[in-house]
């Protein structure tokens, strides 16, 4: 058992959690004995858990699990037909282009656990953003992607010219900090019967420095 304390846990029932995952650690890995999301969660609730969708290791925010099997047709059928809404904010580097609010293009891997856009051959990827505010050089979005590819908005952000604030990945070289992407809220009907469950995350607390420098948008929760 690990004793490492659990991440605040948005929403439960008997079949279903929300869970704001915090920056740094993965949501589940190859190796049993790593540390991970799951690990952790699974450890807590003394059985394992279902994972149903994946943040990168340093995106904070809402993630799903299912308690036990009872709704993952149900579940896997709400993320295949895209009933499940994904909420993101971003803040990203340099002043968001005019009119650019949906990034499309084609992601592949590359060599090292990287990513790339392409014209012509990966798979399809769509991103919708919609811009909040800026300060200071950086511009805060909110972003909604509309299909689930790996670091999906992190590619589309540096595919608009603009990397998100710390991504030590795809920003320019020796960028460092803590990454500004946050799966702020998760929205979907209950298999159980059909209700909307809406749950929000919190932000991290390295979020405070940016959210002070605001005049435009009301301070988030």
């Amino acid at each position: 058992m690990t004793s490492e304390p659990i991440p605040e846990i948005l929403y439960q029932d008997d079949d279903l959690i929300v869970v704001n995952k915090p920056p740094g650690l993965t949501s589940e890995s190859p190796d049993s004995k790593a540390e991970s999301l799951l690990g952790r969660m699974s450890d807590h609730f003394g059985r394992q858990l279902i994972l149903y969708h994946r943040l990168d290791r340093m995106t904070s925010g809402c993630i799903l699990f299912g308690r036990t099997a009872r709704f993952n047709r149900a579940i896997a059928g709400l993320f295949s037909e895209k009933k499940i809404r994904k909420e993101y904010w971003a803040v990203v580097e340099g002043s968001w282009p005019k009119g650019l609010n949906r990034v499309e293009t084609r992601i592949a891997p590359l060599d090292g656990g990287r990513w790339e856009n392409r014209e012509d051959s990966g798979k399809p990827a769509v991103t919708t953003f919609r811009r909040l505010s800026s300060a200071e050089g950086r511009t805060w979005l909110q972003v909604l992607p509309k299909t689930g590819r790996t670091h999906q908005i992190r590619l589309h952000c540096v595919h608009a010219g603009c990397p998100v604030v710390g991504d030590a990945l795809y920003g320019p070289p020796g960028t460092k900090g803590s990454l500004l992407l946050h799966a702020r809220k998760l929205t979907f009907r209950h298999p159980a019967d059909a209700r909307t469950i809406e749950v929000e995350a919190p932000l991290p607390d390295y979020w405070d420095e940016w959210i002070r420098l605001q005049t435009t948008v009301p301070r988030p929760r």
